[in-house]
C-alpha cells in the first residue's frame, strides 16, 4: 500500500492563526526518571492541518466528535490554480472550474490546490499573505450538495473577516485547511479525513491522506 500523507508534522514551530496560542509540548514522565514517557500538550484545534466542523461558525451546529468517518473519507475532484495563484491573491470560482476534470458531485470534497502551504508553512506570510477564495467557491460547494473543502490556503483572507467559514459551516459543510506535500496528485482520488474525536471541538487537529494504489 503506497500512501501519500498530506498532514503537516506539528511542534512549536508551526503556523497558527493569528491571536491563537502556539503549540507547546512537555514531559510528564521522563525517560530518564521511570521506564517510559509521557508528554502532555496545549494547542488550538486549528493547529497545523486540521478540520473546522460546523459549530466553529455555527452555534447550533455539529461538533467535530458527532461527525462520521463516512462524511469524511470522499471523492474528491482536484482544482489546480497553482499557475495562478499569488499573494493577496483573490481565487475565483471561473478559475476553479476552468481547472476541474468535470463538475463537483454531491458527497465530494472540493480541492483547491495553491501550493501555498508547501512553499510557506512555517513562516511568518502563512496566514498574512495567503491567496483566498472567492465566496462564490463556497456556494458551488453548498449549491453542488458536496460534502466540504479542502485547502493548502487560509480560504478567507485575514484582514475581511469569514464569510467563506460561515457560508460553508452554516450549511453545514466541513473545511479541511492547510494540506501539504500535494504534489503528485491526480485530479480525481479519495481522501482520507481523520480528525481527533473532540466531543466538544469545534475543530481538530487531522491526520489526511491519499492511498495511492487504490
Amino acid at each position: 500500500m503506497e500512501i501519500q500523507d498530506l498532514s503537516i508534522r506539528v511542534d512549536e514551530e508551526t503556523s497558527v492563526p493569528p491571536k491563537l496560542p502556539t503549540f507547546r509540548q512537555g514531559r510528564v514522565v521522563r525517560h530518564e526518571e521511570s521506564d517510559y514517557e509521557s508528554d502532555f500538550m496545549a494547542t488550538t484545534t486549528h493547529i497545523g492541518t486540521h478540520m473546522d466542523a460546523p459549530y466553529h461558525f455555527d452555534a447550533n451546529g455539529r461538533k467535530i466528535g458527532d461527525i462520521p468517518l463516512t462524511e469524511t473519507i470522499r471523492p474528491t475532484k482536484r482544482a489546480d490554480v497553482r499557475d495562478i495563484a499569488e499573494p493577496n491573491m483573490e481565487i475565483t470560482l471561473a478559475e476553479v472550474k476552468d481547472r476541474l476534470p468535470s463538475s463537483l458531485e454531491e458527497e465530494e470534497f472540493l480541492f483547491v490546490h495553491t501550493g501555498w502551504s508547501d512553499e510557506h508553512e512555517g513562516t511568518q506570510t502563512f496566514y498574512e499573505e495567503n491567496p483566498y477564495y472567492a465566496e462564490e467557491i463556497a456556494e458551488y460547494v453548498v449549491e453542488s450538495g458536496a460534502r466540504g473543502l479542502i485547502t493548502d490556503a487560509a480560504i478567507d483572507p485575514g484582514d475581511e473577516g469569514y464569510r467563506n467559514h460561515y457560508t460553508l459551516l452554516e450549511a453545514d459543510k466541513v473545511i479541511v485547511e492547510n494540506v501539504v506535500n500535494c504534489e503528485g496528485l491526480p485530479d480525481e482520488f479519495r481522501t482520507y479525513v481523520i480528525p481527533m474525536r473532540l466531543a466538544n471541538g469545534d475543530g481538530a487537529p487531522a491526520r489526511v491522506f491519499v492511498v495511492k494504489d487504490e
